[in-house]
């Protein structure tokens, strides 16, 4: 049987939190997936490791290696590539339930004919303490900017994509900038397209020291182009006033750390009104940010 699902996992320098994926990739009840590992040029011994898993046989395994790029380079790299109907991002340090896959599929089955770009699921610190908020019902069909962004549903969920639409929206990659925040792309996806959503952990998460997920600010800050953008498109109509607000300052700081220019930020901004309302605070988070991480 063809497999239905990708499991993408960009990585860095992760060799040993790879073996515990791989283990709850091994124990899954539906083995209808490939496990495709991108390397944006680790210098460990995460080749090897790959090697081993691969000769094991009890997952079909890809492997490519590239020059460091950062995260969201290594994604593209590898959606490029992919064949199959659905993707899913697994970050190194993570793992899935064992019924995971099976969970997907099935849900797949049922919806594909929705003109949705996927499944959204949720991420736990274990199989049952959910983290950050559940959507309203155990399951629904919804925009994510509606019910998730506006609604204030916070917390990491786990995204389930349509790969032929995830393959139209790739990550801007930035000469010098090394991050760029995977949301960019959901929201992008998420202003043509609703999701299905289901009130399930499938995705366990440790936030471990060093991660993309606790080293954010310091990024985002080393990284202000991309920043800019991801605030950016948080500025459009289809979000909720306050969100549009807290972005316009964030999109003023982080521009002005990338060293555009007053008039450049207000041809590129999507709401001159919101723009002129953040600036001033912006420029005040910028001098406090500045002061602490820089």
């Amino acid at each position: 049987m063809d497999a239905m699902l990708t499991i993408l996992t960009p990585t860095y320098n992760r060799g040993v939190q790879l073996k515990n994926l791989y283990e709850s990739l091994k124990r899954q009840t539906n083995k209808n997936f490939i496990w495709y590992v991108v390397d944006d040029g680790s210098t460990d011994d995460t080749k090897y490791v790959i090697g081993e898993c691969q000769q094991e046989s009890h997952v079909i395994i890809w492997y490519d290696k590239k020059k460091n790029g950062g995260k969201h380079t290594a994604l593209n790299y590898g959606i490029k590539r992919i064949e199959t109907a659905l993707t899913m991002i697994v970050d190194s340090d993570d793992l899935l339930t064992p019924d995971a896959v099976e969970t997907i599929c099935n849900d797949w089955l049922e919806n594909c004919e929705q003109n949705i770009c996927g499944m959204n699921y949720l991420r736990g610190y274990s199989g049952f303490e959910v983290i950050g908020k559940k959507w309203p019902n155990d399951e629904q069909i919804a925009n994510s900017i509606t019910l998730t962004c506006n609604k204030g549903i916070i917390g990491d969920k786990a995204e389930v994509f349509v790969t032929d639409i995830l393959k139209e929206y790739p990550f801007p990659e930035i000469p010098g900038e090394k991050f760029f925040s995977e949301s960019y792309v959901w929201l992008g996806i998420a202003r043509k397209y609703d999701m299905f959503m289901r009130n399930k952990i499938i995705y366990i998460t440790e936030y471990l020291d060093g991660g993309l997920s606790k080293s954010g600010r310091n990024m985002q800050l080393n990284s202000p182009v991309g920043a800019m953008m991801n605030a950016a498109i948080r500025m459009n109509k289809e979000f909720s006033m306050k969100l549009r607000f807290k972005n316009s300052m964030l999109y003023s700081c982080y521009g002005v750390l990338a060293k555009k220019k007053f008039g450049n930020l207000w041809r590129e901004t999507p709401s001159k009104l919101y723009f002129l309302a953040g600036y001033i605070p912006g420029m005040i988070l910028k001098k406090y940010w500045t002061k602490k991480y820089l």
